[in-house]
């Protein structure tokens, strides 16, 4: 690829929302995940669990491998490493699958997926990569709007349809999104839960949110791979097909999707302050994630402890401003589900790399 033809990444410029707008955000998402646990409808008997993502496909470990080409507008923070001569950069990796719902619904049911990575560099630097499959942009274009848009599923989900459509008018009435934001965050949230189908975690395509690495903004995601195998016997009918399918899969030879990178070109094209706008930019490849096998059950209850946040690693922009507090907030309120410290996290992939 030509370098010249992707820019560079700077020029941006940056606004994080006020301190107390994210400490309101922060004290909402310690709301929402009170009200999910306190539900009758769903099961978690008092204790609090993620505010999104509740439901892991799958949790794996996988190797990330870094392409000896990455450009050197790429080559910072997390992909600063070079390979030793014929020897490839390699990270062994925690790939969270989920659903988007703070329920664990079938997988039937319209929703948003995600996957999270976590990482360390060689210097110990914990590094996430948070994406989901919203077509590279998200319903909301900034933070204060995701979370009334979460209240109102939060609603929803412990009060029932009348409460959401309670809370829904409510946050219409206030303005936090206002009738004409309201038919475009729909019109998103149908396009890609709804008549968008996911046959399988294996092919979908995953965004992340603006951060900025080195002095450039950009956004990373990952696509399925040429490679992996398309054979499955899931029924898509079952209620955990999307985890039966990927195992599948697994069971027949390794899975991989190639990590891309997009960078800023101006703020029409590539807008750093509005999380809904999809960028247009060339996908520049960073490299591939493999995860080579199923996991087994230790594996994966150990990264459904694990906590995320798209800051680490990375300087936030944008949304991941408040995303940063949120996330943190939601992981310490949920800790007495037990929660995995970052220094377990990498002791863990340590283990794994350890193994025949």
């Amino acid at each position: 690829m030509n370098t010249a033809d992707v820019g560079n990444g700077t020029g941006w410029v940056d606004q994080s929302d006020d301190a107390d707008a994210i400490a309101m955000l922060v004290d909402k998402v310690r709301a929402q995940q009170n009200a999910i646990a306190a539900s009758a409808h769903t099961a978690l008997d008092g204790r609090i669990d993620r505010a999104q993502h509740q439901k892991q496909l799958l949790g794996a470990v996988g190797v990330l491998r870094i392409f000896d080409t990455l450009p050197a507008i790429a080559r910072a923070g997390p992909f600063l490493k070079r390979a030793a001569a014929g020897e490839p950069v390699e990270y062994r990796v925690a790939c969270r699958f989920s659903n988007g719902q703070p329920c664990p619904f079938a997988d039937t049911a319209a929703d948003v997926r995600g996957v999270a990575l976590k990482f360390f560099t060689d210097e110990g630097t914990q590094t996430d990569l948070l994406m989901t499959n919203e077509g590279g942009r998200s319903h909301a274009r900034n933070a204060v709007q995701f979370m009334a848009v979460a209240d109102i599923i939060v609603a929803k989900l412990a009060n029932g349809v009348a409460g959401g459509l309670t809370k829904a008018s409510r946050e219409l009435l206030t303005g936090e999104i206002g009738p004409v934001e309201a038919a475009r965050i729909l019109a998103i949230l149908f396009n890609e839960t709804k008549v968008h189908t996911v046959e399988s975690l294996a092919t979908e395509r995953y965004w992340g949110s603006v951060v900025q690495l080195g002095a450039a903004a950009v956004k990373y995601s990952l696509h399925p791979h040429e490679t992996s195998p398309t054979g499955t016997a899931a029924d898509r009918s079952g209620e955990h097909y999307l985890r039966e399918d990927i195992v599948n899969r697994l069971a027949e030879g390794p899975v991989k999707w190639q990590l891309c990178l997009q960078l800023f070109i101006d703020e029409d094209s590539t807008p750093v302050r509005d999380a809904s706008v999809a960028w247009k930019a060339p996908l520049v490849p960073l490299g591939e994630l493999e995860i080579s096998a199923p996991p087994s059950l230790a594996d994966e209850a150990c990264i459904s402890q694990m906590a995320f946040n798209p800051a680490n690693g990375f300087r936030p922009l944008g949304i991941t401003h408040a995303r940063k507090d949120v996330y943190a907030a939601s992981a310490a309120n949920r800790k007495d589900r037990g929660l995995l410290s970052g220094e377990a996290a990498r002791a863990f992939l340590q283990d794994t790399a350890a193994r025949p």
